[in-house]
This record gives structure tokens, sequence and C-alpha cells, in this order.
């Protein structure tokens, strides 16, 4: 260090070493800001800034050289290789633009060290090629502890000189990494040339100089600083120009940035007309709008295609009334296709309300109904849209006429009927012709409906619904009201006359057989009669007269019509009475049983009751079991007392003997019931007796209506062990089947037979003798009800009947009679013999009461 302080204060000329730091600094500054502009540059600019800055550095390092070797006064003459100096001029240049180079390009963190490396080795590199070019008349001996230093500190501070320039491109930034680099050449400088002493030679002798050094310095300094000047200049040029051509990107940018949202809004508007279009085109609606000047917008296909307008009307700017006319004259809308017509059309549509939105409904010459919407505009004109409603129409059509007519036999049904008739009503109660209703029921019709399946009783209702149309009247009104039932409704001015002359052309027509394709049916009908106003004058009254009317034909043994009567009125009032009491007699315990005993024939034994329902009303007395039982059976009430006689009687009889039996009568609506086994079982299971001892008593009519029902719930109960009896065996057709579809354990005669057994006709006495017959014949246990005399108990024990059942024997007895019968019969002998003589007869009538 001492060596390069001596050096720097003795050997050299102050005023060139500031001139060389002078030169340094600048070419410095130039430098650190090109460097700065090619890192901000593209790669090929870049390039060329580098180059650039490499050459200004280099050259400013050469000279920074030369002027402080020109300032070193040696001792002797000195002077300087031309080849050598252009040499290091070279390797200045080449090395440094090599270290910018990789600086700027390198994005690692290895750029500035490697960079200021490569930056201080061109540094030593020109040092020392320009000291090797020094000529002089002596040797040159080096210190190589300070060559090493001098090259560590070229190293150093160019490394720190680009690590700022890379991190810091402002003003501050380049001057502390001018510094820096202007340190790196300096220390680098006069410490080598600390390491330098030149021995005295006189057998040396350099090469003639052709300037001086102070000139050579001079040149040297202002060709420096002429290119760092204008290095600087350019720097400073190239900035503004950069910021200039920047500011011009940025409105290029701009512009192009316009340019783009431009295009992109104008896609979008595009896109949205496409849309918008497409949207329009294919909507179900036809769609039209026109101006304040009626002339024509915009439309869609739908609605060209609606009214089949050519090309020509659907420009912008066609007339309402153009359009129109070319509808009615090629025949689009309906009716005339003359001009009279389209001005009329016009006028017609020049008279709807300009500043409210109308709806109408025109009707095109195809057959298609269209609904226009008509919506005004705020700065006239209107948009209206045009939509195919035909089927919408002919679906409403189809719904209403479903709603009032019946599906079946496409009549009208009850509601439509009543409509119709509060119609009619009308204008007889404004003194028009009286109004006939007439009510029918077909006979036998669920008969058929359960025996032949339902698919031929819906075909015989719509072969009746046909027949009655051929019956009636244009003016008259036919109509299904449900199952079997319809209705006929007619004007008539002689209603008695000419309603009764209806009501036999109806049952003529119905009773002729029905072809049904596999089935031939034979039918009837019961039909009521009301005529107003004299039955009613409004539609309530009339139909219920009307109903009343049909209940008593029916009532009169089918097959006939009946007109109504006030008498009806008030027995359907008392059958509702009677209804109310009948349900509140089972509620109250006014039902009571009484018991027939039937008899073996052969032991003369009772061996079993029949119970009996009774009735106590009590304001009425004792009522008919033939006048309640019908209405119960009808109302439904049959199945609440049914059971209540099931559990009673079989109460009663666990108090008898073990070996007597209890009979009960099942109805048809017992069996309708699904609740008939359960409660049998019920019955047996609450009063304890053997299922052995009930005897379940059934009519043919309780069959026929369901038999595979019927059939099913006697099959579970014979199952349990419980008796089964074909009841009034002989009064129906079709028993025979039945006795062959089920095991029946007992037969009843039917009560009508054994009293023909004595008729005086011989043809009545045959019949009921073979009926007898043959139900003994099966081998089951046979029973005669009604025998009330001895000489039909000697033809029944003749013909081995099994058992008989009568007043001949005793009367139905209340249960605390008939515990004392039994009772009495229990603990002693028995009070009926084989033989039957008349002292023992007088004593079994005497026990019987």
């Amino acid at each position: 260090m001492f060596r390069t302080l001596t050096c720097l204060t003795t050997e050299h000329d102050w005023r060139l070493v500031l001139l060389a730091g002078l030169v340094c600094f600048v070419a410095s500054v130039v430098a650190v800001s090109i460097f700065h502009r090619a890192i901000a540059s593209q790669t090929r600019a870049r390039l060329i800034w580098i180059a650039i800055a490499g050459a200004v550095f280099g050259y400013g390092v050469w000279a920074t050289h030369f002027i402080a070797m020109l300032a070193y006064e040696p001792g002797v003459s000195s002077g300087y290789g031309i080849a050598l100096t252009a040499l290091s001029l070279a390797a200045a240049m080449i090395l440094t633009s090599c270290g910018l180079a990789f600086a700027a390009n390198d994005p690692s963190r290895w750029r500035a060290p490697i960079g200021g490396g490569i930056m201080g080795a061109g540094i030593a590199s020109m040092h020392y090629l320009g000291m090797w070019a020094l000529e002089v008349p002596g040797r040159v001996v080096w210190s190589l502890d300070l060559v090493a230093a001098s090259i560590v500190l070229g190293l150093l501070f160019g490394y720190v000189a680009l690590l700022v320039a890379i991190r810091r491109s402002d003003r501050w930034g380049t001057l502390y990494a001018a510094l820096f680099l202007t340190l790196a050449i300096v220390a680098h400088h006069f410490t080598a040339m600390g390491a330098v002493e030149i021995i005295p030679d006189p057998t040396l002798t350099p090469g003639t100089l052709s300037l001086s050094p102070a000139v050579l310095s001079l040149a040297i300094a202002g060709v420096a600083l002429s290119v760092l000047g204008m290095s600087f200049v350019g720097v400073l040029a190239d900035r503004r120009l950069a910021l200039r051509t920047r500011r011009f990107e940025e409105i290029i940018d701009q512009l192009s940035l316009a340019r783009q949202q431009n295009e992109s809004s104008q896609k979008e508007l595009q896109d949205q007309k496409f849309r918008l279009d497409t949207a329009i085109n294919n909507m179900g609606e036809g769609l039209c709008m026109f101006d304040g000047e009626k002339r024509l917008v915009i439309c869609n296909d739908r609605y060209a295609e609606m009214y089949r307008l050519p090309p020509e009307l659907l420009k912008t700017g066609t007339p309402h009334h153009d359009i129109i006319k070319h509808r009615i004259t090629n025949g689009i809308l309906k009716g005339e296709t003359s001009e009279s017509a389209a001005t009329l059309v016009m006028s017609r549509l020049g008279a709807l309300p300009r500043n409210e939105t109308s709806s109408r409904i025109e009707e095109l010459a195809d057959g298609r109904s269209i609904c226009v919407t008509r919506q005004p505009m705020a700065g006239g004109g209107w948009v209206a849209t045009h939509l195919d409603v035909t089927e919408q129409r002919r679906s409403e059509a189809r719904v209403a006429h479903m709603a009032q007519h019946d599906a079946l036999t496409d009549l009208p049904n009850r509601v439509l009927l009543r409509d119709r008739l509060e119609q009619a009503l009308s204008i007889t109660r404004r003194g028009g012709p009286h109004l006939a209703v007439l009510m029918l029921d077909l006979d036998r019709f669920k008969e058929i409906n359960d025996t032949l399946g339902h698919p031929t009783g819906d075909a015989l209702l719509q072969a009746v619904a046909a027949r009655l149309c051929t019956c009636i009247r244009d003016t008259a009104l036919i109509a299904r009201l449900g199952g079997d039932e319809f209705a006929v409704i007619e004007h008539m001015s002689k209603p008695v006359a000419e309603a009764a002359a209806l009501a036999e052309r109806i049952k003529r027509a119905l009773s002729e057989p029905f072809d049904l394709g596999d089935h031939q049916v034979i039918t009837g009908t019961s039909i009521g009669i009301a005529v107003a106003p004299t039955d009613g004058i409004n539609s309530d009254q009339i139909l219920k007269a009307a109903d009343l009317a049909l209940y008593r034909a029916k009532s009169s043994g089918r097959g006939t019509f009946h007109f109504f009567e006030p008498e009806l009125d008030q027995r359907m009032h008392a059958r509702r009475n009677l209804e109310r009491d009948m349900r509140h007699a089972l509620v109250s315990g006014e039902f009571e049983l009484h018991y027939q005993p039937f008899v073996d024939l052969k032991s003369g034994d009772i061996s079993g009751l029949e119970a009996l329902l009774r009735w106590h009303h009590p304001q009425r007395g004792l009522v008919s079991p033939a006048e309640f039982i019908p209405l119960a059976e009808e109302t439904g009430l049959i199945v609440p007392i049914g059971e209540w006689v099931l559990r009673t009687a079989c109460a009663e009889a666990a108090k008898w003997p073990a070996d007597l039996k209890i009979a009960v009568n099942l109805s048809p609506a017992q069996f309708r019931s699904k609740e008939l086994v359960p409660v049998v079982f019920g019955a047996l299971a609450a009063s304890g007796i053997g299922a052995q001892r009930l005897e379940l008593e059934v009519t043919e009519t309780a069959i026929m209506h369901d038999s595979e029902a019927v059939f099913a719930a006697l099959g579970q109960l014979h199952k349990l062990g419980v008796r089964i009896a074909l009841d009034d065996f002989g009064t129906g057709y079709s028993s025979l089947s039945f006795l062959q579809k089920f095991p029946f354990d007992k037969i009843k005669i039917d009560r009508s037979f054994v009293n023909e057994l004595l008729s005086a006709k011989e043809d009545s006495r045959l019949i009921a003798r073979a009926v007898v017959k043959f139900a003994v014949s099966l081998g089951k246990t046979t029973t005669a009800e009604g025998v009330e005399t001895k000489e039909q108990l000697d033809i029944l024990r003749e013909e081995a009947c099994t058992e008989m059942q009568g007043y001949y024997f005793s009367r139905p007895k209340c249960s605390a009679e008939i515990a004392q019968m039994v009772g009495a019969e229990a603990v002693s002998a028995p009070v009926v013999t084989r033989d039957w003589p008349a002292e023992d007869r007088r004593k079994i009538q005497s026990a019987a009461g």
C-alpha cells in the first residue's frame, strides 16, 4: 500500500490524474445509462445497446489508462507499441461487453458476480496489455502481491457496480453504479502501477514517439470526451425518444384497445342480433311491429308462414293495408274475398282502442283459430302477437263436452241435464208448454253385469242409449244419470197422453233382445213420470217427483211406468221416518229375537231353533219384518243389525242344551261386507258355543249377486265347522247349479211348496212332491218350512223329509219361553214321539203354548 501511495504522489502528474478520473467517471455514467436502456429493450435491440455500452466503457477504461500512463513519470523516456496498445483497447471493449451482456440476460442470482468478474477481467487485461505496450530504456519489474491486489479490487468493485445497476435504474442508481465502476478502474490502475518498478538500462532504446506525452494525453482525452459526450447525448436522446416512443406505443395500444373494444362491441351486437333473430324466428307465436304510419317495421318467420305472406310483403315499410288485403283476397281469412271485405276489415281494425291492449280471435278459412293480441307503443304504432289456438280451443271444447257428457254413451250427464232442465222449466214457468220428465231404470241390469261381466254391461248401456235416441223427437233430451239410470225431458202440450205414449215406445224398444256379439240379452225398463208445473216448478222438485214415480214403478213389479202422485211423497216421507227410527232402534235396543223350533221327524225331538228378528217400536208397536227388513237391506242397516242378531243368537244358544243348533239368516248385504267371516268368528268366540251348533241360512238371491265372493266366505266358515243351509229351495232358477258348486249341509224347502202338497190342482201337488223328493234324494238334511197341518206332516214323513218347521209344532217365541221349553225337554223324557199319536200331539201343543 505504501508503494502505491508513493507512486501516486511522487511519480504522477496530478493534472493528468484528475483528467483520467474525469474521463473514467463520465465513461462509467454513460455505460450504466446504456446498460439500463439495454435491459429495458427487446432481445435484438438489447444486444446492440450492450455492444455500445461495452464499447463506451471499454474505450473509457482504455483512455483512462493511457491518460494516467501519460501522467506517470518513470524518470526515463517512454513510448508505446502500437499493436499492443490497439489490442488492449479491443480486449477492454470485448470483455466489458461480455460482462454487461451476461448481467443483462441471465435472470439468476449469479448475474452480478459473474458479470462483474468478466468486467474486472477486461479491466485487468486492458491494463496489463497496455503496460506490456510500454517501451522504456530499462527493465520492468513487477510486485506480484500488488498485481493480485489490483485484480481483486477490479473484480470486487465491478461486482458491486453491476449489483447496484441491476437493482436500481433511477438517476441515483446510475450515479452510484458509475462511481463504483470508476473505483474499480482507478483502484486497479494505481494499485497495478504501484507494482511496477523500472530499472534503467542504457542498452535498451525505446521507439521514437510522434507526439509528446502531453499532446497525446490531450488528444486521447479530447477524443474520449467527444465519444463519451456523444454517447451520453445519444443516451439522453434515446431516453427522450424512448419516452416518446412509449407514449406513442401507449396511444397505439389505446387505439388498438379501443378498436378491439369496438370490434368486440360490434361482434357482441351481431351476436345479440343473431340471438334475437333466432329467438324471434323460433317463437311459437307470429310477431309483427308496425310504426305510427301503419308500416311494417319487423316480423318473424312464423308470422309470414301463418298467413302465407310473399317476400315482397315482408320488407320494412310495407303498409298494413297491403298485408290485410293479401289475407282477404287470397282466401286466408274466413269470409268474403272482395275489396269491400278488406275495407270493412280495415275499418274494424281501425276502431280498436289505440292506447289499450286488445285481444281478438280471427277465424281462418282453413279452420284455424288465431288469437291476436295487440299492444300499442308509446311513439305510435303497435306490436302484435298471433298465436294459433286451434288445438287449445278444440281441447277446451273436448274438456267441456266431457264435463257435460257421459264417457260411455256420450249422452248428456246429470250436470248438463240440470242445466237444460232449468232452461226448459223457465219456458214452462213463463206460460210455455208442459214439461215431462221420464226417469228410466233397466230391469235386471245388475244380474246381467255380474253374470256376464262389466264389458257386456257397458255394451248393453251403449245399445240402450242408441235405442232411446230412436224413440224421441229432436226437441227431447236424453241423459244418463249413472249406472243403468236414464232420464228424458221433453215439452208436451198434452203431457199425460204424450208421456204415456213415449213411455210405451221406450218399453217396447228396450224389451226387444239386444245382440251384444257373444251374448243375446233381454232386459226391460221401469219408468217414472213427472210433469211440470203440476208436480214441481224447479229442477229439484221435478226430479224428485220422477224418482218417486220410478220407485213406485219398480215396486209394482218392474217392466211398467207410473206417473207421480202426491201420495208417493207421503210414502217416501214415511219411509225416511222409518229408516230414522230403525237407526235409533239399533242404538236403543228396540230389536229382539224370537225363536222357532224345527223338529227331527224320526226322533220327534227338537233339533234346533231359527232366530227371527222382531222390532217393538215405542209408538208403532210391533213392526212387521216384511216392512223394515227390505228397507234395512236397501239402506245397508242390515249389516250392523245382522251382526247384532248373530252375537245375540249365539249368546242365547249358549244357555241351551249342547245338542240344539241355532239357525241365523244371512242377507245379501252381509256378504258384500268383508267383515262377515270375522263377525261370525267373534260371535262364536264370545258365546263359547261350538261351530257345529251354528247354522247359517243363505238364500239364492244372496248368492247370485256375487257368487264367487259368497262361496269364498262360505268356504271359510264351512272349514271352521259352521253348517251352511240353502234357504227357500226351489224358488229360484239357479238352485241346482249352486248345489253343484258348494256342499250345503241342509236344504230348506220353501213354504210355498209345502202349501201346495194339499192343493186342489193335481199339477201343483205333483210339482210340490217332486221338489220334496228331489231335495231328499240329495242325501242332505232336508227341512220343510211352513208345516201347519197333520196332513202336510204325514206327506213329508212319507217322503222321508228330515226335519219340519211350522205352526203345527210351535209359533216363534221369545227367549224366556224358549228357555223354558228346551229346559223342560232337557230334564224330562222327549215330548214328541216317533208315531205322533193324538194324545202326544196335544202334549206337544201344550208345551209349546
